[in-house]
């Protein structure tokens, strides 16, 4: 038998909170008041895991194709978010999470001097950028440098303090430079109705609108844009994950859009700037 201790919220300390999803060790809880998706076991998985030396089982070049395609996909998604908010006059710009580059390499293509940080070594050594270094991206990341973009992709979820790691990225912003996080959004109906839910493990919190709002006044930042999207690309790998629909969804996403904007959307992307 498994007995469940109800937490208070690890963003806002209520404690009109519901578990939401169990799954083995992992408790994920929903806060009533602030709205944001929390596992109730907060843990450094990520950074803990950065310096493992591990080799993933070879897979066979079209899978590697199927895989290097999707990222880009997605890299492309960023990019047409960018230019549709935001001037792309940045000189400089560093992805947070890169994975294998994409984003990089795309901003490179623009004519932006990019670089990017990953914590998986496995996903470094397959750089497609030529960009990218090997680190971990928290509160005690040094750097002698500032930046006109700086993206957190995707891996805003995964910290311990998110609080800390938005405020040492505005560090290391210039004056009229913008933070562009893509992360997922604990209001959708994906987490909150769903039956097959996109939840991980090492997932520590999802952070809400409010959430959000909440972490401009602390941190005297400005919330430029925030919008919901419904990721297609990533719901139809969601619902099966079979290599035969991967390659079906290849073909696919080279002619339909792989996200839409939509209120009820799984995944967000907003802006902020320093005020």
């Amino acid at each position: 038998m498994i007995t469940i201790f109800m937490t208070n919220c690890k963003f806002c300390k209520s404690n009109h909170t519901d578990i939401l999803y169990v799954r083995r060790n992992n408790t994920f809880s929903l806060c009533k008041d602030c709205n944001c998706i929390f596992n109730q076991n907060f843990s450094s998985w990520k950074k803990l895991s950065m310096d493992n030396n591990y080799e993933l089982k070879p897979s066979s070049i079209i899978h590697n194709t199927i895989k290097m395609r999707f990222w880009d996909i997605i890299s492309q998604q960023y990019i047409a978010y960018l230019k549709s908010k935001t001037d792309m006059k940045f000189n400089n710009a560093i992805d947070i999470g890169a994975l294998y580059g994409h984003l990089v390499k795309r901003l490179n293509d623009l004519g932006i001097n990019s670089s990017g940080i990953e914590a998986d070594k496995n996903q470094v050594s397959h750089d497609i950028s030529g960009k990218l270094s090997h680190g971990y991206f928290d509160e005690t990341f040094q750097i002698d440098k500032k930046f006109d973009l700086i993206c957190l992709t995707q891996m805003i979820y995964y910290v311990e303090n998110p609080i800390l790691v938005i405020k040492k990225a505005a560090e290391l912003l210039n004056d009229s430079g913008i933070i562009f996080i893509s992360t997922q959004n604990p209001e959708s109906p994906v987490f909150l109705k769903s039956e097959s839910t996109p939840l991980e493990p090492a997932m520590n919190i999802l952070l809400s609108k409010s959430n959000f709002l909440h972490l401009t006044k602390e941190l005297d930042l400005k919330l430029v844009d925030f919008k919901n999207f419904k990721p297609n690309i990533y719901l139809d790998r969601l619902k099966n994950q079979a290599k035969l629909n991967e390659l079906f969804n290849y073909f696919k996403y080279h002619f339909k859009s792989s996200h839409e904007e939509d209120a009820d959307g799984h995944h967000c992307f907003l802006l902020l700037s320093k005020k």
